[in-house]
């Protein structure tokens, strides 16, 4: 099960209404079909509308304080060099399962405005140089400042992490970043230290407060990171699902059409259930900031290992089996809960869904029913909380697996 609605502004997690909603939807999608108890849905929906209601009375999250400033440089400053150096950290702390997407231009780790204050010297060159120590590649920019600007120019940082060290990254650690300025005249200007938090490599995100507005932004597009067919666990268990497909092939969309690709879901689902894996409640993040909403959510080979899953952890498990086997898959998240889908034929814009949460209890008629009454309760009830994320959509957007 996912955390409440991603639309919504993070409030206090302490809030009676709130984690009545929460005991609520924790009942509602335990159930092999979430559907099943009309009275349980009709309860959910009264205090999820009563704690809309509170949160709106309350007005926008505020923001955080301020981005961190560094504090002068530590060799020989803006006195000796005539430089100013003013960096700002702009993460508190790390997201570091979607940090390897981020863009530079509109996310980066730190901004340094740099001036040249001298009246009688001409341009100065410098060196600027970041790195987080021991995780990442140095960033470094080299730029020319003319004499007495009135605005400083300001420099986007984000230094790129070492995949296989980013990894052990599995609960929420400290870490340091350096950020070193140098006037290429051959005189040092400082060298300052950051601590950083970094949050578990597989800390989930459904929404972030903007801090322009104090209102949610939705994060839940980076779940397709989540999403990596190529782990040998999925591949190896898509061999174990071709056994169970029509002539023992697994064929995505060539020949056979849509009542082929029904089939080859089936056995995809069948595969899942052979290999024993079983709901498990699991949620539960640390680290994440005021006004962001994470969960700790299992890789494919992590479930496939551990045979257990809840809502997202088995959403994005049986959309790598999907997308592996050339199917074009989605994710689906509507509030509190997740669930995969698939387009019925190649280009159809037709998509079908399924309740991964039922593999250990229910058979793939069952699931495939439960998740398209899901779909169709929730478009009519809660269109605009309602996201439908094609696979291959992210994929052009660049949120490629994570490994």
């Amino acid at each position: 099960m996912t955390p409440p609605d991603s639309t919504a502004p993070r409030r206090d997690n302490q809030s009676p209404l709130r984690r009545q909603v929460q005991r609520l939807r924790a009942a509602v999608y335990a159930q092999p079909d979430p559907t099943a108890n009309p009275d349980l849905l009709a309860e959910l929906s009264l205090a999820e509308g009563a704690l809309r209601a509170e949160e709106a009375a309350a007005g926008p999250v505020p923001t955080d304080a301020p981005a961190a400033v560094a504090p002068a440089g530590r060799m020989l400053g803006p006195n000796s060099t005539q430089l100013k150096v003013e960096p700002t950290l702009n993460m508190h702390p790390v997201p570091t399962a979607i940090y390897p997407l981020l863009d530079p231009d509109t996310d980066p780790l730190l901004t340094v405005a740099v001036s040249n204050l001298s009246l009688n010297a001409g341009v100065k060159r410098v060196c600027v140089r970041a790195w987080i120590e021991g995780l990442s590649a140095e960033c470094v920019r080299t730029v020319e400042l003319p004499r007495g600007a009135k605005a400083p120019v300001v420099l986007k940082l984000l230094p790129l992490l070492f995949p296989e060290r980013v990894r052990l990254v599995t609960e929420v650690q400290r870490a340091t970043l350096h950020l070193r300025v140098d006037d290429l005249d051959g005189k040092p200007e400082s060298h300052d230290t950051f601590p950083l938090v970094l949050l578990a490599r597989t800390s989930g995100f459904n929404a972030a407060a903007d801090p322009a507005t104090g209102l949610s932004k939705d994060l839940t597009h980076y779940y397709g990171s989540w999403v990596t067919p190529y782990a040998e666990p999925v591949q190896a268990l898509l061999r174990v699902a071709a056994g169970f497909a029509p002539a023992g092939q697994l064929l995505g969309y060539l020949r056979g059409g849509g009542g082929r690709v029904r089939d080859q879901v089936a056995a995809v689902y069948r595969a899942l259930k052979e290999h024993g894996v079983a709901y498990v409640h699991s949620v539960t993040d640390y680290g994440a900031p005021r006004g962001t909403v994470t969960q700790r959510t299992r890789l494919p080979r992590e479930a496939l290992d551990r045979k257990s899953a809840n809502c997202i952890d088995g959403a994005v498990l049986f959309a790598s089996l999907l997308e592996g086997a050339s199917l074009n898959a989605a994710l689906l998240l509507v509030p509190g809960h997740a669930l995969a889908g698939w387009e019925a034929a190649d280009g159809s814009g037709e998509w079908r869904f399924v309740e991964t949460t039922m593999v250990g209890t229910d058979d793939f008629d069952a699931a495939c029913a439960s998740g398209q009454r899901q779909y169709e309760k929730n478009r009519e009830m809660y269109p605009e909380s309602l996201r439908l994320h094609p696979l291959a959509a992210l994929r052009d957007r660049g949120i490629w697996p994570m490994e």
